[in-house]
């Protein structure tokens, strides 16, 4: 994240985190959609020796968004675990 995010932000305050994991969150879909829209329309035309970039490619991006989905979903079962337990 951009150190200026951290910043204040006028009179909305300061970012918490959980708007600042669903905006990282958010783009690396919006990210993953593109690039992976890419790489299966030059899967189409790819040759042999260039399918196996294109594969590692797809794997990389594919972790990194499970990363930030894992992410995203610890944070909210966190935060649905500390919720319950108070009502104890």
């Amino acid at each position: 994240m951009d150190a200026n995010q951290d910043k204040d932000r006028g009179d909305r305050g300061p970012m918490d985190p959980t708007r600042k994991l669903l905006k990282v969150f958010g783009v690396k879909v919006t990210d993953y959609e593109s690039k992976t829209d890419e790489l299966l329309a030059r899967w189409a035309s790819a040759k042999d020796s260039e399918r196996a970039a294109i594969q590692a490619e797809a794997l990389e991006l594919s972790a990194d968004l499970a990363h930030w989905l894992r992410e995203i979903s610890s944070h909210v079962l966190e935060r649905q675990e500390r919720v319950l337990s108070s009502f104890r």
